[in-house]
């Protein structure tokens, strides 16, 4: 089975840029794969890949997309649990500020039933 000449997909069409290629050896990293930025460029121009090399990129690609789909999960689950929890505190303090607005009408009215 021979590798496709560019694994990387469309980015072979346009230059892989060295930030980029930084960026993208880095998360590589965090999944296990240890690719250099200058060999992820070299590939992303053109260069012939073997298939060990090529089964690691694509690893790589797709490892770094469920850890990034991963990432984004969480962040949403946190954000939606920490509006539940502002909501939570708003309607206390609602809550609150209403028994108090009882408590000071009920007051008035005692005072002026009393007729002090």
């Amino acid at each position: 089975m021979a590798a496709p000449s560019n694994p990387l997909g469309d980015w072979g069409e346009r230059s892989l840029g060295r930030r980029q290629a930084t960026r993208m050896s880095r998360h590589f990293a965090d999944v296990g794969v240890g690719i250099p930025a200058a060999r992820l460029r070299e590939i992303a121009s053109g260069a012939p890949v073997g298939t060990d090399e090529w089964v690691d990129v694509v690893f790589g690609l797709v490892a770094s997309e469920l850890k990034r789909s991963e990432r984004t999960a969480k962040f949403a689950r946190s954000r939606r649990r920490g509006t539940h929890w502002l909501i939570f505190a708003v309607m206390v303090l609602v809550a609150l500020n209403v028994l108090l607005c009882m408590a000071c009408a009920l007051l008035t009215f005692m005072q002026h039933a009393s007729g002090i």
